[in-house]
C-alpha cells in the first residue's frame, strides 16, 4: 500500500485490528469474497497469544500460550487443524499425579483419568495453525507494527490512525473488525464519537483470557518422570508454590523431553523476582521429583502480564473463574454497521479458548458477507 499525496492510504473495504487467530482466521474467509482487506497488528509478529517459541536445546518447539483442544467438544479448531493438515495427539497423562499441600511436605500421589480425557495437542506447536493461515493471506494484506491509536467515524467510512515506526499513518475503511480483547480496546484507543458509557465498561471489566498468567517449560536430556512412572501431572496450590499446575511437554515422537507449568505466583510477585524465577522453577521440580529434575538444559518463561499488547494493569488480578464471555453487546455492529468487536472474548461458545476464537470470526464474517 502507497501513501497518497494527501498522507491517507487508499480506502479498505474492510480493515482487521489483530493477527491473532481470530483476526487471520477472518482474512482468510473474507479474502475470497472481497480482496480489498487489510490486517493490522501491534506486534512484529502474528499469532496474538498463540506463541510457540523454540527452546534453545534440541531444536524443540514449545507453546507458551495455548496448548490444548478439545477435538469432542471443539468443532472449528479441530477442523481448522485437520484442513490444515496437522497432527493432534492425546496430551501424556499415563502414571501416578501429585499433589503437594505445601513446600516442604512430600507430595502425595493419585492416578488423573480425567484432567486431558480428550485433550490433544498440535505436533510442533499451535504456530502451525497460525502458519498455516498465512499461508492463504496475501504478505501485502498483513501491516505488521501497527499499533491502533484512533477510530473516527466518518459516517461513509471509518479513519484509522496507527503509529508506525515512530510515524503517525492514516487508513481509511468501509467496515472495521477488532480482533483485540475487549479490555485492551477500553484502555488503548479513542473512538470518536466515544462508545456509549455502559460499553466502554463493559470492556473495561472484561478480563482477557490468561493475561495476567505466566508459563514456564523446562526441557531435559530425559523423560524422568515417565521412565519412575510418573504422568508429570502436578497439583500445587499451595500459596507459595511458584507453578501450581505442571503437565508432561514432551513432543509427539517422544524425542524430546520437557515439562511445562502455569505459575502460582501472582504478576507482581513473579516481577519482583524475575531474575531468580527460573532457579526457583527448578528448584521445585527437584522437590517434587527428586534429583534427576535438577539439571533442565533450558527453562523457557514467558509472562503474560509484561505484554503491552495482550495485558493492561487490571490483568494482573488473578482470576479465579472462567469469566463470562460473549456479551451480547460485543456482537452486534456498532457505527451504523461500520464497526464489528471479534476474538475469542466475544465468542458466544468457548469465549477464551482456540474454539471461541474461531466462533468469533465466523459470526463476523457472516455479517460482513451477508
Amino acid at each position: 500500500m502507497s501513501n497518497n499525496p494527501d498522507g491517507v492510504m487508499p480506502m479498505l473495504d474492510v480493515a482487521i485490528i489483530g493477527a491473532g487467530l481470530s483476526g487471520l482466521s477472518l482474512a482468510e474467509k473474507l479474502l475470497t469474497r472481497k480482496s480489498n482487506i487489510g490486517v493490522f497488528e501491534a506486534r512484529e509478529r502474528c499469532g496474538g497469544r498463540i506463541l510457540s517459541a523454540a527452546s534453545p536445546a534440541q531444536g524443540f518447539t514449545a507453546d507458551l500460550g495455548p496448548t490444548w483442544l478439545w477435538p469432542a467438544d471443539q468443532p472449528r479448531i479441530t477442523a481448522l487443524a485437520e484442513r490444515l493438515g496437522l497432527t493432534l495427539f492425546p496430551q501424556w497423562d499415563r502414571g501416578h499425579s501429585l499433589y503437594q499441600v505445601q513446600a516442604e511436605a512430600p507430595p502425595a500421589t493419585y492416578i488423573d483419568t480425567q484432567t486431558h480425557a480428550d485433550a490433544r495437542r498440535i505436533a510442533g506447536g499451535c504456530q502451525h495453525l497460525i502458519n498455516g493461515l498465512l499461508q492463504g493471506i496475501p504478505k501485502r494484506v498483513l501491516q505488521l507494527g501497527h499499533r491502533l491509536l484512533t477510530l473516527s467515524d466518518q459516517g461513509s467510512h471509518i479513519d484509522l490512525t496507527f503509529a508506525s515506526d515512530s510515524a503517525v499513518i492514516t487508513h481509511q475503511a468501509r467496515q472495521v473488525v477488532l480482533a483485540v480483547p475487549p479490555r485492551l480496546l477500553a484502555n488503548n484507543i479513542r473512538f470518536e464519537p466515544a462508545l456509549a458509557p455502559g460499553l466502554l465498561s463493559l470492556m473495561q471489566e472484561m478480563p482477557t483470557w490468561m493475561a495476567g498468567h505466566a508459563k514456564a517449560v523446562l526441557v531435559y536430556e530425559q523423560a524422568f518422570w515417565r521412565q519412575h512412572g510418573y504422568s508429570g501431572n502436578v497439583r500445587s496450590p499451595y500459596p507459595s508454590a511458584v507453578l501450581a499446575e505442571v503437565y508432561d511437554a514432551c513432543s509427539d515422537d517422544a524425542e524430546t523431553s520437557a515439562l511445562f507449568g502455569f505459575f502460582g505466583l501472582p504478576a507482581q510477585i513473579r516481577e519482583q523476582y524475575r531474575d531468580s524465577l527460573p532457579a526457583l522453577v527448578v528448584r521445585q521440580m527437584v522437590g517434587l521429583f527428586g534429583p534427576a529434575a535438577a539439571n533442565p538444559l533450558s527453562v523457557v518463561i514467558q509472562d503474560w502480564s509484561l505484554e503491552p499488547f495482550t495485558a493492561t494493569s487490571a490483568d494482573r488480578m488473578p482470576v479465579f473463574e472462567h469469566p463470562v464471555y460473549g456479551h451480547r453487546a460485543l456482537q452486534l455492529d456498532h457505527w451504523q454497521d461500520k464497526l464489528y468487536f471479534c476474538g475469542t472474548e466475544t465468542a458466544s461458545r468457548s469465549g477464551g479458548y482456540l474454539e471461541g476464537a474461531l466462533d468469533a470470526s465466523d459470526r463476523v464474517f457472516t455479517a460482513l458477507t451477508l
